[in-house]
């Protein structure tokens, strides 16, 4: 290779790297036709690049496709109320945990150096993120209410429920497909009194606590939930539990994780 044959390659790998940072924006329409023109010629000439921009498109697509939820305007007021009535807490000292969570380790990777590899990369790791089936799920250690209700499920599982005299005058907060009534009792959930409703889904047992909103938006991981998702989901060993807003209410539902509806096949008596 001559001296010229260098220059232009030295020249070619220059603007090979300049163009990394301006790839994403032509992929979105966001670069003036000069941009766009220069971009253009050198994929002419490059098939990393081409390669890059193709997976870009793909990708955002992809993006495209997941739908985002819209929180309803009666709980942005019900949650903006909550916000402004609840305790100014200092926040406590993260906890050191062993526990591997794939979602942290994902997020991660959003950092330069990645970044610098190739926009499509950092495009999977956010897709990994958002497409993830278990995107609601969040440890609960530190959320008393989520506590109170899987210690006062395990104790419910090992005894007799209580008598149900009358079902016809007494319903669940919330209809579960398949699901039948069998007891409801009064408990305590966050420190407030809750009433509990246990019932039969297939072979499995349910139990719905109906608690206060105070007791519902108290943790701001859940207010967070509520606002992004709909609702709270954690779980714990083979429990799970979910957390929603009702009128002027919250409610949680503890079950087996085979068991649990999703948010949106819940139909509510009162909301």
């Amino acid at each position: 290779m001559n001296d010229v044959e260098k220059s232009e390659a030295g020249r070619f790998s220059q603007l090979h790297l300049e163009l990394q940072d301006w790839l994403a924006g032509y992929v979105d329409g966001e670069l003036d036709d000069h941009h766009t023109a220069l971009v253009e010629a050198h994929l002419a000439g490059c098939e990393a690049c081409r390669g890059d921009v193709a997976r870009q498109q793909i990708m955002s697509r992809r993006c495209q496709e997941v739908p985002t939820t819209r929180m309803p305007f009666e709980l942005h007021k019900r949650l903006d109320n909550a916000l402004a009535d609840a305790p100014d807490y200092s926040a406590p000292a993260p906890r050191t945990t062993t526990r591997f969570n794939l979602r942290q380790w994902l997020t991660g990777l959003y950092r330069p150096a990645v970044v610098g590899a190739g926009g499509w990369v950092v495009a999977l790791v956010l897709a990994g993120v958002l497409l993830l089936p278990d995107v609601g799920l969040r440890s609960h250690d530190h959320i008393r209410m989520v506590s109170d209700a899987l210690a006062d499920y395990q104790k419910v599982a090992l005894t007799d429920l209580p008598a149900l005299a009358n079902t016809a005058d007494i319903s669940a907060p919330a209809k579960l497909a398949g699901g039948r009534l069998l007891a409801t009792w009064h408990t305590t959930v966050g420190g407030e009194p809750a009433q509990a409703f246990a019932m039969r889904r297939g072979n499995s047992l349910v139990i719905q606590y109906r608690i206060s909103e105070h007791v519902l938006f108290r943790n701001p991981d859940v207010r967070q939930a509520m606002a992004t998702m709909g609702g709270y989901r954690t779980h714990e060993n083979q429990l799970e539990v979910l957390a929603v807003p009702m009128k002027e209410a919250g409610l949680l539902i503890v079950g087996p994780a085979n068991a649990m509806p999703a948010t949106s096949d819940l139909e509510f008596e009162s909301i």
